[in-house]
């Protein structure tokens, strides 16, 4: 593991370069276009899963969660750069709960939770099946009215002709935020509509909530003799 992580360092140093620290410092560095396509990418997921609703004036006495773009290099084992990462999140830290935010619980996995999957499947020789969900704090309907200040670059970035690729809205774009009409990542409550959402679509299936841990649903097949278990992270 110690290998590892001087692999990764001395790569660090080289031209694959460091993760910025702020919007300006990546695109203002060696690796700026990469880091335009990346951010890029990520408004057009945001934008696929309609999670911006209207870019507005801000109301007087009104405030606005702030935004900002947090950047990764994706390395493998031996150090060597994979991929770049940009992700765009929002400043859930200014919250404050019962005004712009509720409910915020969500149940996580365990260790305990991934072994017993592992052990039944070992019991009955059963197939084990991962899923990835890609951006799966975003596309939930948020439950609460929030705006959010404008991201750096978002006008820059933004496909050409897209409503908000506006030259009278850049000049202004101190006073303008945009609506959130679903989660995003960095909201408080961003994990609890996601498992809201997924509880839901489980459960309309037939699989169960476990009563003793909610972050595991169970499905018992009795006509195949099989329990299948989903587990929740």
């Amino acid at each position: 593991m110690i290998r590892i992580y001087a692999a990764a360092a001395i790569s660090h140093d080289h031209e694959d370069g460091i993760d910025p620290a702020s919007y300006s410092a990546a695109t203002e560095s060696p690796l700026a276009e990469k880091w335009d396509t990346v951010m890029k990418e990520e408004l057009d997921a945001i934008g696929q899963h309609q999670v911006f609703g209207d870019v507005v004036e801000l109301l007087e006495g009104r405030k606005a969660l702030p935004s900002h773009w947090v950047f990764k290099i994706k390395r493998n084992g031996a150090g060597n750069v994979q991929r770049f990462k940009a992700r765009l999140v929002c400043g859930g830290n200014h919250q404050i709960e019962d005004i712009n935010c509720q409910a915020m619980y969500a149940p996580t996995a365990r260790l305990g939770h991934v072994r017993l999957p592992l052990a039944i499947a070992a019991m009955y020789d059963l197939e084990i099946h991962h899923i990835d969900v890609c951006t799966a704090s975003l596309g939930v309907d948020s439950e609460e009215e929030i705006s959010m200040h404008l991201p750096q670059g978002y006008f820059r970035l933004v496909q050409t002709g897209s409503q908000y690729n506006n030259p009278r809205l850049t000049n202004t774009s101190q006073k303008m935020v945009l609506r959130l009409r679903k989660s995003l990542y960095g909201l408080k409550q961003s994990w609890h509509i996601w498992y809201g959402t997924f509880k839901d679509f489980v459960i309309s299936i037939w699989f169960v909530a476990s009563s003793v841990d909610r972050g595991l649903v169970v499905l018992h097949d009795m006509d195949q003799g099989r329990v299948v278990a989903t587990v929740v992270i």
